[in-house]
């Protein structure tokens, strides 16, 4: 494995720390009802868009999910319109129309979150062909859950992005939850199996793990040059679905069978990068500070929603 040097691992741990703490704002920001609708947290998940989005470059495509907001923090959108997307507020970053699973930000190739399970499949196929068409070295990564792997849209997808030789990375996310649905007894096969049914190169990785993933992606983008390819990525979610999930589905013990991806990296950082945990807790506490500041003068921006600018941002002018 690729000797990772310090400064980048210690950004990493700024990034997932950085998306953990996000989260647990929006879910206190949500539960005192300060939220439209809902939210889907990516507690648990942090090392994959991590690792994946630090080896891209801005004019590097992604796509996301309803869980969205992990992926979008790593490709580099700025947290503080982040928060104002999701209350509402004109200063979001789509103009608080999107919310929470809408969020985009194309400066930094951030193609944006999607509220349909498996709907940025087909999207991923026509950023793709447009980069084919444009004879760019860029790429699209799609991120996508384990529960999108049962739509059509992920056959149908996989079959021509292989046919048409795209450069997309589909990076399939199994936090072993479609919702309530227990992935073990509603996929058959596996994922990442599934995959070389459509002659792409496939790679399984404990996505827990930083820097396993860093290195799996590495491999990846190579192996992307002769079309494309799909990762399945092994975590777990730490959260429930959404703000109405009960989880009533799993026992409060079973988060002890998975490792936390922060947890990990910071032992880490400290037996081997020579880090203090001084260090680490201050680092955890200025992130905190600044997020919460954010989050707080975010909801004191104007709302967006008003009877005369309902159908905004929902059609072409």
């Amino acid at each position: 494995m690729q000797k990772i040097n310090k400064r980048r691992a210690l950004s990493w741990y700024e990034t997932m720390i950085r998306i953990r703490q996000f989260e647990n704002i929006i879910d206190d920001k949500n539960r005192a009802g300060h939220l439209y609708g809902t939210t889907h947290l990516y507690n648990g998940q942090e090392a994959i868009a991590t690792a994946i989005c630090d080896l891209l470059v801005p004019s590097d495509l992604i796509l996301s999910t309803h869980r969205n907001h992990g992926h979008a923090i790593a490709k580099g959108t700025k947290t503080y319109p982040m928060f104002a997307e999701i209350f509402g507020k004109q200063t979001g970053t789509n103009g608080g129309h999107g919310g929470s699973m809408h969020i985009s930000d194309i400066t930094v190739g951030n193609f944006g979150g999607n509220g349909i399970v498996g709907g940025n499949y087909p999207v991923a196929l026509g950023l793709g062909q447009a980069l084919k068409m444009d004879h760019s070295d860029n790429i699209v990564v799609c991120f996508s859950g384990d529960g999108s792997t049962n739509e059509g849209t992920f056959h149908e997808s996989l079959n021509l992005a292989s046919i048409w030789g795209l450069p997309i990375i589909f990076v399939v996310e199994n936090n072993q939850y479609a919702m309530s649905s227990d992935a073990s007894v509603m996929i058959a096969g596996s994922i990442s199996e599934r995959a070389k049914n459509y002659n792409m190169a496939t790679f399984k990785v404990d996505g827990q793990d930083v820097f396993a993933v860093h290195e799996t992606f590495l491999q990846a983008q190579d192996a992307v040059k002769q079309g494309p390819v799909l990762i399945e990525a092994v975590t777990y979610r730490f959260k429930g679905h959404s703000r109405s999930d009960i989880e009533q589905y799993r026992t409060p013990d079973e988060f002890f069978n998975w490792e936390d991806p922060i947890k990990k990296l910071r032992e880490t950082l400290i037996a081997d990068y020579d880090i203090s945990a001084e260090e680490i807790a201050l680092i955890d506490e200025k992130t905190y500070q600044k997020l919460a500041s954010e989050a707080d003068q975010a909801l004191s921006d104007e709302d967006t929603i008003s009877p005369v600018d309902i159908w905004k941002a929902v059609y072409s002018e």
